[in-house]
């Protein structure tokens, strides 16, 4: 699935990217923040945590690019099960991302930015529970700042929304039988990202 997803990005990019004047390379680090996701019987609580990852921009024009991204936080999954104990669970979230940013460019040092993107997540519960991928949609805002020609600060806030059509499970059981909270809810994941930019190829300004 990671490769399809991967291969999947580059192809719908390919276009943009045979025109790109500019690549910028940004690894990035930030803040996740909790969020509960909800159930009929109960609810599954994710825990804050740091987040991490890196992004390709390819500058189609001074105003747009199209990016590649991926985006993993570690954090814990609460079960809060009616009937059945506490329960917590360290899982990884991943997403895998393509989209388009469109610059607000107001001098060499300033160019403020919205975009959006689309992919897939990935959440990797550890242990006995088994990995489970959705269709995921984001949406980020903030400013890039430019120390020089090829290097500078990408400053943003985001959200990511892995979107349901069927259910998530978690399942836990005691004496031979089992039980699970059902997720069929859309999440919201908002966090902050700070990170280096590197630029390649042709640079106007």
């Amino acid at each position: 699935m990671k490769k399809f997803l991967f291969s999947l990005a580059i192809l719908l990019a390919t276009p943009f990217i045979s025109f790109s004047q500019t690549l910028e390379i940004t690894p990035f680090g930030g803040y996740v923040f909790p969020v509960t996701w909800y159930a009929s019987n109960g609810n599954l609580y994710f825990l804050g945590n740091g987040q991490y990852g890196g992004m390709l921009s390819f500058g189609v024009s001074n105003a747009m690019d199209v990016d590649l991204i991926y985006n993993r936080s570690d954090t814990k999954g609460q079960i809060n099960l009616v009937g059945y104990p506490y329960k917590e669970v360290p899982l990884s979230i991943n997403y895998f991302q393509v989209g388009t940013t469109k610059n607000f460019r107001i001098n060499k040092i300033a160019s403020p930015f919205v975009g959006i993107n689309v992919g897939g997540c990935l959440m990797a519960p550890k242990g006995e529970y088994n990995d489970q991928w959705f269709f995921s949609v984001g949406i980020n805002a903030g400013a890039k700042l430019y120390f020089s020609k090829r290097v500078g600060l990408r400053l943003q806030a985001q959200m990511y929304m892995p979107i349901q059509n069927v259910g998530y499970a978690f399942y836990i059981g005691g004496g031979g039988a089992s039980s699970g909270i059902t997720l069929s809810s859309t999440l919201v994941q908002f966090g902050f990202t700070g990170g280096l930019i590197f630029r390649l190829g042709r640079v106007a300004y």
